[in-house]
């Protein structure tokens, strides 16, 4: 078995083309991520991208570097990693240190990453996404009317065909938004992410307009912390809800399993890696919910491996690794995205070439 030799994390920084907005005053002006590289004894170089998020995991792109480079890499610098079950192991023992989602998320993808060439096979094959192509979805920015539908058509014109627009600073405003949205692109589908805005007593009442208007989803539309308020919003809305933020792990959902709280889990690879992620499809499958993947703004890399993912079989919601659109950088050897479709081979042809020219560096 090859021996993990070596772990580094470098921190680098992406532009994007505008300051996404989202929930009633979180921003997003720039992409501050941490880039994650794992050498094996063999001399294979597997990696992939930490997306610290100091508002929703408290993570921070000096706290992704510390704790890989002072306590994650300590515990897995000498150990022997071979196959998927035994990265999957590896990956368990760092739950001894607690939170740091996407530290954590990353640096088990780059095992993964590692392992697969050394293998000699493709990322596809070995996470065995058998599907030939996947649909991506878009976030879009909260916003006046005007700068949203302008997201909308420069990521409708790049192939999307599935939007997630946020809500919850002002759901009058938004709500008419939305409605012109759909009337501007008849071809294409709307689900919302309320980011816990929504209450009680407005819920059912916003969810079921918004249904009557075309919008199909909602992801999380009360606060995490009112599980029963969260059931009964179900029970009063025939609107599929969507887990997010109260299914950070898989200890998360297996509560919100047990009080019946959601429709669909949205599994984001950058803070669940590849090992829980695959726990959380099996059990969310089992249990007969709905599965999308997600890629917590990611730049293309992440992007690329959360569609990449998402290619296994019974994931046949929307993916959300679209983000790359919104970066300001050179995005020449991106998969084209057709009529609403990425094909997994192109995705696998990219990766090839990112991973190529981040290891040239």
């Amino acid at each position: 078995m090859p021996i993990i030799k070596h772990i580094m994390a470098t921190p680098y920084n992406i532009p994007l083309k505008g300051t996404l907005k989202w929930g009633k005053g979180h921003e997003l002006p720039r992409l501050q991520h941490v880039l994650i590289k794992v050498e094996l004894s063999n001399g294979i170089i597997g990696i992939a991208e930490a997306t610290p998020r100091p508002t929703i995991y408290g993570e921070t792109q000096a706290s992704v570097h510390h704790i890989i480079e002072h306590h994650l890499a300590p515990m897995h610098i000498g150990q022997e990693i071979n196959d998927f079950e035994t990265v999957a192991q590896l990956s368990s023992k760092s739950e001894l240190i607690k939170g740091n989602n996407t530290a954590k998320g990353a640096l088990d993808m780059a095992m993964h990453h590692a392992i697969s060439q050394t293998k000699g096979i493709t990322l596809k094959h070995y996470l065995g996404a058998s599907q030939e192509k996947i649909r991506p979805s878009y976030i879009v920015s909260t916003g006046e009317t005007d700068a949203v539908v302008t997201d909308v058509d420069t990521a409708y014109q790049a192939g999307v065909r599935v939007f997630k627009v946020k809500i919850g600073k002002d759901i009058t405003q938004e709500t008419e938004t939305i409605q012109q949205l759909i009337a501007h692109f008849p071809s294409a589908e709307f689900y919302v992410d309320a980011n816990q805005c929504l209450t009680v007593e407005n819920g059912a009442d916003v969810l079921n307009d918004l249904q009557a208007l075309g919008v199909i989803h909602c992801e999380e539309a009360l606060s995490v912390f009112q599980i029963q308020q969260r059931y009964d919003l179900r029970q009063q809305t025939k609107m599929p809800i969507i887990a997010d933020d109260s299914a950070f792990t898989f200890n998360d959902l297996q509560r919100e399993i047990a009080f019946d709280t959601f429709d669909i889990l949205n599994i984001k690879t950058p803070r669940t890696g590849f090992s829980v992620s695959k726990e959380m499809l099996r059990l969310s499958q089992s249990n007969k919910k709905g599965v999308m993947i997600g890629s917590q703004a990611s730049s293309l890399l992440g992007c690329l491996y959360a569609a990449m993912f998402a290619g296994i079989q019974g994931i046949d919601y929307a993916t959300e690794c679209s983000f790359f659109l919104k970066t300001d950088v050179d995005l020449t050897d991106a998969p084209k995205i057709v009529d609403g479709w990425l094909n997994l081979d192109d995705v696998e042809k990219a990766i090839n070439q990112l991973v190529s020219a981040l290891l040239s560096r």
